[in-house]
């Protein structure tokens, strides 16, 4: 069991859109809150109807190469600007489909991170396709920021969607991390669920709730331990994980979930976390992948 996070690198994906700006710069201040570098990336393809039957018009690749470089440029000043330069940043053209772009980055990244939703050549994709396919096929953790929403208070915690299974101690060490990084209140919240528990005779989920709330203290007492900085808040409750992730996430300034496991969570949440459930969540998420 690793306790530890390792972010070399952290990625972000823009477009011809300003509905990219919020992502972009939730990237710039993760990279610099851990030191990263960043890279930004802009992929573009060809015109559907140019290939493979005939060639690309006349100049078009030239045009592409500047436009990126523009929009790329663009990025950049954003990035200084938010970070006052102290942010290392990279800068990727890629001439293929932005989910095919994005994951190959994954390959070698700790991070990627990606808007909700745009207007551009990236974004018209982005629910989906990329956050989709970044979801199910990135190499690493996957942040998906909203551009509709007012940002986060820098105060408020990070919510950690936590299942028990094993699958979920990546998640866990990122949520720490990151509650660490920032000084905050780390919450999280425990879906507990068993096969026709709620419908046995007898049943008392409140006579429960105390046995559940303790075992799942014990499983997170090895981070605590790691990181003893953190305070942890603990939210036990019964089934419809969605809707409690749902709801505590407008006080939350980070979401965190796993992308596989056999929880209550995982079951419920995980298999849209992509589509509904990500649109729903009023902060930034990050979806941990396994490498």
């Amino acid at each position: 069991m690793s306790h530890t996070v390792d972010i070399e690198t952290v990625v972000a994906g823009v477009d011809d859109s300003s509905c990219s700006h919020p992502a972009l710069e939730w990237a710039a201040k993760e990279a610099a809150l851990r030191q990263a570098t960043l890279r930004i990336v802009y992929a573009a393809t060809l015109p559907i109807g140019a290939w493979p039957v005939a060639p690309a018009p006349s100049g078009f690749m030239e045009w592409q190469a500047e436009r990126s470089k523009d929009i790329l440029d663009g990025a950049c000043k954003r990035v200084q600007d938010v970070t006052r330069g102290s942010v290392r940043v990279e800068t990727v053209f890629a001439v293929a489909t932005p989910a095919g772009a994005l994951v190959e980055e994954s390959t070698t990244a700790g991070l990627v991170v990606v808007g909700s939703r745009g207007r551009g050549s990236l974004a018209r994709h982005l629910l989906g396709s990329v956050s989709t396919a970044l979801v199910h096929r990135a190499h690493c953790a996957v942040a998906v920021i909203r551009d509709d929403e007012p940002t986060p208070d820098q105060h408020a915690p990070v919510l950690l969607g936590y299942d028990g299974s094993p699958a979920s101690e990546d998640a866990t060490t990122l949520a720490f991390d990151e509650a660490n990084r920032r000084n905050v209140e780390l919450v999280a919240l425990h879906a507990w669920w068993s096969p026709g528990a709620f419908d046995m005779p007898g049943f008392d989920w409140e006579q429960l709730r105390p046995d559940v709330d303790h075992e799942i203290a014990a499983r997170l007492a090895p981070w605590q331990q790691q990181y003893p900085r953190v305070n942890v808040r603990r939210i036990v409750v019964a089934d419809q994980p969605a809707h409690h992730l749902v709801e505590l996430s407008g006080t939350a300034q980070l979401v965190v979930v796993g992308s596989h496991g056999h929880g209550a969570l995982v079951g419920t949440v995980l298999g849209s976390v992509s589509g509904t459930v990500v649109q729903s969540l009023r902060a930034p998420v990050v979806v941990c992948r396994p490498r």
